[in-house]
């Protein structure tokens, strides 16, 4: 029969004295709601009202439901006394049997796949959270034979949901691995461990990767990734970092694992951090302090109080400085990148630790403070940018021996006299490392080595054989006049030349000054070149040429920066120095060269 709520009374001996939870409440006030009462209430008359026998918790979530309204909900009537109406609800409560985890979750994915019901429809529908319906789903992914053991109850719910936090593949693997051992979350989640890796360190988007190698852990709520994946992408975002810190003008960015990089950790130190000028003006006064204060408690076994504040405050700024470092510093320092076996990256600031020395040369004492490199400058090459140079320096020295017939015999005679020793002539092709760089160099083939190439190859009659044997050239040199063999004689002659990559060559010297030779007519520094600085090198050339403002500017700036302006700078200064307002700056870009390279 229906009876009103207005007629229901809670029963006062309910046998369940645990009071339920909020959350299986919520549940089924949102049950009632989307289906309606599924089982009558069980009651029994008392003074012309009803007292609940069995449906306390429905009768408390049907008053939410309904509020105020006094509606007529569905009732068996069973007329017993307070005693049976106490066996009756024992009955009823000990026959209750709550659903399996698992029959939960794949009604569920049921409910998801079949009636197209998104996750908030069904935690709306069964007042519950989405991310219990989403643990639910998760577990309805399970292998099949992971589920058969869930449902024999093989395993408990912790190693089932263990199981689901990898895909049907790696489950089944799992299973296999572990059919002669232990099957608990523990033992499952240390093998998933050795394939597979937390992804809260991750650098990159995880959601870029695969979805194969990507699978979530709803019950411990993290993102797995494969452990191959995940160090890949990792890696490659290290990569990015890395160009990163260059960018800001770190001397040098390493990524590596641990044990790859314990030793050269040890043998480098940390650098000291930099303080502003009124942070260093405080530690100063703090020292002063200090000093004197140890005077005064000289024959104290403990500092005073007065002593331990003071160093506490020094300890606070030095604490507030750290990970903070000067262009100076930052110049020539290494920033490790430090790659764990969990993901995780340590970043590690290391300078070289050097010995302290004196004026004289002699190791200092210790203790002894020890005075900072100075930072490089424009005129401290890399050996990539001195390669360059020195090569660009045998190019024109070649362009102006090739106008100097007097010249070409005296390098002719030094290249075949037996007397000779050169480290500047190279007669063969393979030995000459000038030529073999100029025409692996793109900027080479259009400057003036193109230029000497094709005076040569107007002559040549050897142009366009790969190679030729000496009885074959000989006939060919046979047709030739003697003319004709003086002209191709004097475009081979500059080809001799060649320069060492590291070092200048004193006989291109000599020939670079008798010759009156400039470098910057047949080279112009590009952004490939000047890359090779670092940032504060970059800023430094910037400063000698627009003056020590621009250079100070320049280091808060992105190395990228300032190497496209400064190649922009020297383009326009060799292409349109007309355009410059400054006339005097036009000049200096276009004489500019590091002192240490070709003058």
């Amino acid at each position: 029969m229906n009876i009103p709520l207005s007629k229901l009374v809670a029963n006062r001996t309910n046998p369940r004295r645990v009071k339920p939870e909020r959350e299986a409440h919520k549940r089924l006030v949102a049950s009632i709601r989307a289906h309606g009462l599924l089982e009558p209430l069980v009651v029994r008359p008392q003074n012309g009202h009803f007292r609940i026998v069995a449906g306390d918790r429905r009768l408390a979530a049907l008053r939410v439901v309904y509020k105020d309204a006094d509606v007529s909900v569905p009732c068996v009537v069973r007329k017993v006394d307070a005693h049976g109406a106490e066996e009756l609800a024992v009955a009823e409560n000990f026959i209750r049997e709550p659903m399996h985890p698992l029959d939960e979750a794949e009604a569920f994915a049921r409910m998801a796949s079949v009636d197209r019901k998104g996750i908030n429809a069904i935690a709306a529908e069964f007042g519950v959270g989405e991310n219990y319906v989403r643990q639910r789903m998760k577990l309805a992914g399970l292998c099949e034979a992971v589920k058969e053991a869930y449902r024999s109850g093989t395993i408990d719910t912790g190693t089932a949901e263990a199981f689901a936090a990898v895909p049907v593949r790696r489950q089944e693997e799992l299973w296999q691995e572990t059919g002669n051992g232990p099957r608990t979350a523990q033992r499952i989640r240390s093998l998933i461990e050795d394939r597979w890796i937390d992804a809260r360190f991750a650098l990159f988007d995880v959601a870029s990767l695969s979805p194969e190698f990507v699978s979530s852990d709803l019950f411990r709520d993290c993102v797995l990734v494969e452990r191959g994946t995940f160090m890949h992408a990792q890696m490659a975002a290290l990569a990015g970092e890395r160009d990163k810190l260059l960018e800001d003008g770190w001397g040098a960015a390493v990524v590596g694992w641990p044990g790859d990089m314990e030793g050269r950790l040890r043998a480098m130190t940390e650098p000291a951090p930099s303080f502003t000028k009124a942070e260093q003006a405080k530690l100063d006064k703090l020292e002063a302090k200090q000093n004197e204060l140890e005077e005064i408690g000289e024959d104290d076994e403990e500092p005073s109080p007065d002593l331990r504040a003071v160093c506490r405050e020094a300890e606070a700024i030095v604490k507030a400085a750290k990970g903070r470092y000067d262009e100076a510093t930052k110049c020539r320092a290494t920033v490790f990148l430090v790659l764990s076996a969990e993901g995780e990256v340590e970043r590690h600031y290391r300078i070289p630790a050097s010995q302290p020395k004196r004026p004289d040369g002699q190791a200092s004492q210790v203790g002894e403070p020890e005075a900072p490199p100075p930072p490089p400058t424009a005129n401290d090459l890399s050996d990539r940018q001195r390669a360059a140079t020195f090569t660009h320096e045998a190019i024109a020295v070649r362009h102006a021996v090739a106008a100097k017939a007097l010249v070409r015999k005296r390098l002719l005679v030094l290249a075949l006299h037996d007397k000779v020793r050169t480290d500047a002539l190279a007669i063969r092709r393979e030995a000459n490392g000038t030529t073999i760089h100029a025409e692996g160099v793109e900027t080479f083939k259009s400057q003036t080595f193109a230029l000497l190439r094709s005076e040569r190859n107007a002559i040549d009659p050897f142009k366009g054989e790969r190679s030729i044997d000496e009885e074959k050239a000989y006939r060919k040199l046979s047709k030739l006049s003697e003319k004709a063999l003086d002209r191709l004689i004097g475009t081979l002659i500059p080809d001799l030349l060649t320069g060492h990559g590291q070092r200048a060559t004193p006989l291109l010297g000599i020939l670079a000054k008798a010759l009156d030779v400039s470098v910057r007519k047949h080279w112009t520094p590009d952004a490939d070149w000047l890359s090779g600085y670092q940032k504060i090198q970059l800023a430094d050339l910037i400063g000698t040429l627009k003056g020590p403002v621009h250079g100070s500017a320049a280091l808060q700036r992105k190395k990228s920066e300032l190497v496209e302006q400064l190649a922009a700078l020297f383009s326009q200064a060799a292409n349109a120095p007309k355009g410059f307002d400054d006339a005097g700056l036009a000049e200096r870009v276009n004489s500019w060269v590091p002192v240490h390279g070709p003058d």
